[in-house]
């Protein structure tokens, strides 16, 4: 018996060998395990090692605090408590520094070394500047680390002048991997706020890391060599050997096997409506799979003319997106973790000049004149992928445009008479902001599927009438309330205001623009 288990185990010890020498293939057959390959560990043979910063982006955050602050608190001291009247009088005040840009300047130390160009900024956001600077290193270095510092010139008021003193308000370090391309530290590959996006309390900051390489590629020559075995000599981001539509290098960076091919005409991981066919497309606006985002191009109706004689909105006003109104919005969706990207021009097809138009159906939303402007001044390659907004002088909606019946589409009045009634009075160039900001975000909230069927109390005047039992949507403290709405109150619900609130910010659909709806504006179907 116990020869017998001996032979056993003898038997086994040749088999297990055997496996350990040869291997298995699909049809059974067993050949000869082939050897690991050897690697090569060196990082830039081919050129001098150096490593690169491009700075895409920096937006200073605040300015809805900035914009709510008022004032003087005279009028909060009145002994007046009907909330319409006291939003009313809220937009005749001023408002204090609403209209002071921050003014700030950043320090990058690139492996130990201090960049000392120091341009200052002064606005809330440089918009896309893509600055790019570089630092030589030791050849066959294996990783630097870059520090970024945001400095910030505040102003400090004391008795009859004012200082200016220079303070750190952000600084964050990663240490940037020569053999892989990828970094670590205040920023790092899928972290929550996305890859190159540093999230900070007070400034927001979009960069890349790269490093010299024979091909001009993004991908390092270690990565090429012993990972992905392709040529370090060739440009991989005009190359796609799995021929899914995307190059090796833009998958490379997303962490997607560029071998393997992928449906990306579906894939959405960040569930924003953007499939990675429209992510890729727009990588040179920081478009990012990982991370949900909005893009929005606007369009504005020429300037009405003014007519003095004459009561019925000929007002000389001019339609145009506040900067001020961009950053709002911005701002609130930021809060959530949302970036907002708009094209006023600066991405080279917003900031068209439409004809003026006005009266009974001139912008309407079955009027077609806003139709034209959808299928002739938006471009059908942005279709899907941004949506389009027009600011004129009549308007107030969010409305498919085409067969499509894709809420992509919204025309925002801009006009005295709208925001002296609809906005309580928004006539001082800070609350025409607010009252702009408003607008906005609640036509947005129909494009991302705030209808009637998310919340009854959406587009509903009833929230202040009659009984409050009877009319429960006071609860619904949203703007897409429209008598929150009226009172300026920018900000959709969190759900925490009574038995008949909504939670709108739970709720959003950022894909909703890209689906055929049977529902109209905030009227069932």
């Amino acid at each position: 018996m116990q020869a017998a288990i001996a032979i056993l185990v003898a038997v086994i010890i040749v088999i297990s060998g055997a496996y350990a020498y040869f291997g298995l293939i699909g049809n059974g057959e067993i050949k000869e395990d082939i050897p690991e390959k050897e690697i090569d560990d060196r990082i830039s043979p081919l050129t001098n090692q150096a490593i690169f910063l491009e700075i895409h982006r920096i937006r200073k955050k605040g300015i809805i605090d900035v914009m709510m602050n008022s004032g003087s608190d005279i009028i909060d001291k009145l002994p007046i408590k009907n909330v319409d009247i006291l939003k009313i009088l809220d937009g005749f005040r001023p408002g204090i520094g609403w209209d002071e840009k921050p003014s700030y300047y950043y320090i990058a130390t690139l492996d130990g070394y201090e960049w000392g160009g120091r341009d200052t900024y002064t606005a809330w956001d440089t918009k896309y500047m893509n600055q790019e600077i570089f630092r030589n290193v030791e050849e066959e270095q294996s990783t630097a680390e870059v520090e970024f510092k945001i400095i910030e010139n505040v102003k400090e008021k004391k008795l009859f002048r004012t200082n200016v003193n220079k303070k750190e308000m952000e600084n964050f370090k990663v240490v940037y991997d020569f053999r892989t391309g990828r970094w670590t530290g205040g920023d790092s590959f899928n972290d929550s706020d996305g890859y190159g996006h540093y999230d900070g309390a007070n400034y927001e900051i979009w960069f890349s890391l790269y490093q010299t390489s024979a091909d001009r590629d993004t991908i390092p020559w270690w990565v090429e060599v012993n990972v992905l075995g392709t040529d370090p000599e060739i440009d991989d981001s005009k190359l796609d050997p799995d021929n899914d539509g995307i190059p090796t290098e833009w998958e490379w960076k997303w962490g997607y096997d560029p071998f393997v091919s992928d449906n990306h005409t579906i894939l959405d991981p960040d569930l924003d409506g953007l499939q990675n066919v429209e992510e890729y497309y727009m990588a040179e606006w920081l478009a990012n799979p990982y991370h949900t985002e909005m893009y929005i191009e606007t369009d504005y109706m020429e300037k009405t003319p003014k007519k003095l004689f004459k009561r019925d909105g000929w007002d000389g006003w001019e339609h145009v997106f506040y900067e001020e109104s961009q950053q709002m919005l911005i701002e609130r969706f930021s809060e959530h973790g949302y970036t907002i990207h708009i094209d006023d021009g600066i991405m080279g097809s917003g900031g068209d000049m439409l004809p003026f138009g006005r009266g009974n159906g001139a912008y309407q939303q079955e009027a077609g004149v806003v139709a034209g402007f959808y299928n002739n001044n938006f471009a059908d390659e942005r279709k899907g992928i941004f949506r389009y907004v027009v600011i004129a002088y009549g308007g107030g909606w969010c409305h498919p445009q085409d067969s499509n019946h894709y809420y992509d589409c919204m025309c925002v009045p801009h006009n005295l008479n709208f925001f002296k009634n609809q906005l309580d009075g928004a006539l001082t160039e800070r609350t025409k902001r607010i009252g702009q900001a408003v607008q906005i975000i609640h036509e947005l909230g129909h494009s991302l599927g705030m209808l009637y069927k998310h919340c009854g109390g959406v587009d509903n005047s009833s929230a202040k009438a009659g009984n409050p039992s009877d009319y429960p949507w006071l609860d619904y403290v949203s703007c897409m309330n429209y008598d929150y709405f009226r009172q300026r109150v920018f900000d959709y619900s969190d759900g925490s205001n009574g038995k008949y609130d909504a939670d709108d910010w739970s709720a959003l659909d950022f894909t909703f623009f890209q689906i055929p709806s049977e529902e109209m504006e905030g009227t069932g179907a």
